[in-house]
């Protein structure tokens, strides 16, 4: 996993682009959000109407989310709450929009954007300027899934979205505006596809559900929340029935 989540980071990776919809990659991704968060922390999404499409890597958008949501999960659980909100959101911003923002940062430009916000108490100012740095980590070590207490999980995040030719910016949102406690917000800014739209193809004739040799029901144990879910959907898009446990303890 450590050479993925570094090429990810020197955007060395292969990405297989498409042109899609957020929200269509928030929908998918939502039911194993709701798994990985518990029961102890409320998932909100909302989406802006007129959303313009983006050229990305789906699958690589999903782990963009699911990263982002791990560390919101770590950020609010870690606290000693024991509860908290997650909001992921999906916005249109315009070029007039840029231009009133005044960054140098972000060409001006239509994007799309996908916002991911906690109540997770917000992220220290000293640490702002380092949180996409590899191995720069706060966590103990098997902390946070899979790249828990590596230091990986946002410098994988940064590595994606900057190959796919996006830009994300990370900050705090006061406790006025998301609730209870203050929160951290990440946005991710990803230029609105100008170019021709595929062809909607024609759905193809139902074909008789494929038997997997030694198909039907998984039972699957891991205690790395990322490689479980990963492991997870990955049975699940090849026909299985997965039930998907932390440890081997029964009862």
């Amino acid at each position: 996993a450590l050479p993925r989540q570094l090429l990810a980071f020197s955007r060395q990776q292969t990405l297989r682009p498409e042109v899609l919809q957020l929200p269509d990659v928030v929908s998918e991704v939502s039911l194993l959000l709701k798994r990985l968060l518990g029961e102890k922390i409320q998932l909100k999404v909302h989406h802006d109407r007129d959303l313009g499409p983006v050229r990305a890597d789906p699958q690589q958008l999903e782990q963009v989310i699911v990263n982002l949501a791990v560390n919101a999960r770590d950020a609010m659980l870690g606290k000693g709450a024991g509860s908290g909100k997650l909001s992921i959101s999906t916005r249109r911003v315009t070029a007039r929009d840029v231009r009133q923002m005044g960054t140098e940062i972000l060409p001006e430009g239509d994007y799309t954007v996908l916002v991911v916000q906690d109540t997770g108490g917000g992220i220290p100012a000293d640490h702002l300027g380092k949180i996409f740095e590899p191995f720069f980590t706060t966590k103990e070590q098997g902390r946070g899934g899979a790249m828990g207490g590596t230091g990986l999980g946002l410098s994988t995040v940064y590595g994606i979205v900057k190959q796919s030719g996006g830009f994300i910016f990370a900050d705090n949102v006061p406790a006025s505006a998301v609730g209870a406690r203050p929160g951290a917000r990440f946005s991710v800014y990803f230029p609105v596809y100008q170019g021709e739209l595929p062809i909607a193809r024609k759905p193809a004739e139902a074909k008789p559900a494929v038997q997997w040799s030694g198909g039907g029901r998984i039972l699957l144990v891991e205690d790395e929340d990322m490689v479980r879910a990963v492991a997870d959907r990955a049975l699940a898009r090849a026909g299985y029935q997965v039930t998907a446990c932390v440890d081997g303890e029964l009862g």
